[in-house]
């Protein structure tokens, strides 16, 4: 039941997190949060992170480029998309 309470906390925490950052293509400058940005926030990781993990697999000398290492990207790669 720890493990659960855990993980739901660490959801919550990061799911605030990103809830609370200012939208940035809100130009009246009222500092308004977007809660429907978070969605797409997640879609953009989850993308990100199968897009490195492709790379990673298909064309690994480009970790070097970028200044990656393989664990770093195995680190990454493992995340869920609501983590940062």
């Amino acid at each position: 039941m720890s493990n659960l309470l855990t993980g739901m906390s660490e959801f919550y925490n990061a799911v605030w997190l990103d809830i609370r950052q200012p939208a940035k293509h809100s130009g009246d400058g009222a500092g308004r949060y977007d809660p429907f940005r978070l969605l797409a926030v997640w879609e953009e990781r989850i993308r990100f992170r199968q897009q490195l993990e492709l790379m990673a697999k298909n064309k690994p000398e480009l970790l070097d480029d970028v200044g990656l290492t393989r664990a770093q990207v195995d680190r990454e790669t493992r995340k869920s998309f609501w983590q940062r």
